[in-house]
C-alpha cells in the first residue's frame, strides 16, 4: 500500500477532529485532534484522510508526497570510445619496452575498444603490456569506433489497492423481514461504520454485479439499498420499527439513571459536535445555524444508536428532532437523546 506524509495546521479558534489510516501498521485512527493553531505530522495510507465538511476551511494541509521517499532509478550511460592520436615520438612503458622502428609502412593501433583496422602489410608491432605504440607513418589508419547506445529503464509504479470493510447481514424485502427472519449474507462498503455508508457492495473488489434491491440489516440498524446498492430513505434501528403482528407490543419506558461525576482526569470527557437543529424537517436542519452538542468517548463518532447531549456533563439528552452536520441527518426519537435513524448523504 502507497503511503504519503501529511503536515496539518489549524488555523481556526475551536478544536477540530480528523480520521486517517496510519501507514505503519493499518490500524484507523478516529476523530484525532488539532487544537487552535497546532501543526501534526502524520503518516498514512493514502485516500484515507477524512474530516467533517464543518472543519476542512480551519485546517491547512500539505501533501509532502510519497513515504518513504522514492529514490530516482539510476540508468547506466553509455561511455563514447576514445579514439587514440598519433604520437610523432616513439613512449617507451614500464615493462618491457619495444623500441620502434622508422618505417614507411603503415601499421595497426590498438584501441581500448575492440575495432577493425585495415593494414597494408603483415606485419605487426607488439609491447609487453596493454599500451601500444604507434609508429609514425605517413599513411592514415581508418578506425571503426562504436558508441554504446543508451537504454532507457522503465520505473513499475505499485497502484494502491482499495480496501473495503466486511459485513454480515441479514436481508429481505422489508425492514421487518431483515431485521427478524432474513437470509443472512455479506455485503462490503467503503466506511468501518456501517451506517456511514452511501454504497454498499456484493464483491470485496470490483463493482455492483448481482441485482441489490431489498433491505439490509447488520448489529440492530437496517439500511434500504437500490439495484445498484446505494443507500437510499437512511438507517434506522431494528427496534424502533413497527410490528406487523396482532400481538401486543410492550413499549418500554427509558429509565433514568444516575450518573456520578466523574474526576477530573487528563482524559477526554466528551466529544463536541457542531449540528443545526429542527424540531420537525431534516432539509431545515440541514441549512440551520450549527449550535455545540456533546457526545461520550465511548460513542464517538457520531452514529445511528448514539445519545446526543446538550450539556458537557452529559446529563441533558438533547430534544426529539433532527439534527445535522450539514451533509446528513440524524433522527432522535423517544424524548431520551438517542439516534433511531439516520442518512449519512440525506443534505
Amino acid at each position: 500500500m502507497a503511503c504519503s506524509k501529511y503536515t496539518l495546521t489549524n488555523t481556526g479558534s475551536t478544536i477540530v477532529n480528523f480520521n486517517y489510516r496510519r501507514c505503519d501498521d493499518s490500524m484507523w485512527e478516529y476523530q484525532v485532534e488539532l487544537e487552535q493553531n497546532q501543526t501534526k505530522n502524520i503518516w498514512l495510507i493514502n485516500n484515507t484522510y477524512s474530516i467533517a465538511q464543518l472543519f476542512e476551511s480551519s485546517v491547512v494541509l500539505v501533501n509532502n508526497g510519497a513515504y518513504p521517499t522514492i529514490l530516482p532509478t539510476h540508468t547506466p550511460t553509455g561511455t563514447p570510445a576514445s579514439t587514440p592520436t598519433q604520437t610523432p615520438t616513439p613512449t617507451q612503458t614500464g615493462t618491457a619496452a619495444v623500441t620502434p622502428t622508422p618505417s614507411a609502412t603503415p601499421t595497426s593501433t590498438a584501441a581500448v575498444t575492440p575495432t577493425p583496422t585495415n593494414t597494408n602489410t603483415p606485419t605487426q608491432t607488439q609491447t609487453g603490456t596493454a599500451a601500444v605504440t604507434q609508429t609514425p607513418s605517413a599513411t592514415p589508419t581508418s578506425t571503426a569506433a562504436v558508441t554504446p547506445t543508451p537504454t532507457n529503464t522503465p520505473t513499475v509504479t505499485n497502484t494502491p489497492t482499495h480496501v473495503r470493510f466486511t459485513f454480515a447481514i441479514t436481508s429481505g424485502a422489508t425492514s421487518n423481514v431483515a431485521c427478524d427472519s432474513g437470509t443472512a449474507g455479506t455485503i462490503y462498503g467503503d466506511q468501518p461504520i456501517f451506517n456511514n455508508n452511501t454504497q454498499f457492495y456484493n464483491s470485496l473488489t470490483g463493482p455492483v454485479t448481482i441485482n441489490m434491491t431489498g433491505y439490509y440489516a447488520n448489529s440492530g440498524v437496517v439500511v434500504q439499498l437500490t439495484s445498484g446498492g446505494i443507500e437510499t430513505g437512511g438507517y434506522t434501528l431494528c427496534s424502533i420499527l413497527p410490528t406487523l403482528t396482532q400481538t401486543p407490543t410492550v413499549t418500554q419506558t427509558p429509565t433514568n439513571t444516575s450518573t456520578s461525576t466523574p474526576t477530573p482526569t487528563p482524559t477526554i470527557g466528551y466529544y463536541t459536535y457542531s449540528l443545526g437543529y429542527d424540531a420537525s424537517l431534516s432539509a431545515t436542519a440541514c441549512s440551520a445555524t450549527p449550535s455545540n452538542y456533546y457526545l461520550s468517548p465511548s460513542q464517538n463518532p457520531l452514529s445511528i444508536g448514539d445519545t446526543i447531549w446538550t450539556n458537557t456533563a452529559l446529563s441533558t439528552p438533547a430534544s426529539n428532532g433532527y439534527y445535522s452536520d450539514g451533509i446528513g441527518w440524524y433522527r432522535v426519537t423517544g424524548g431520551a437523546g438517542v439516534i433511531g435513524s439516520s442518512d449519512p448523504n440525506g443534505c
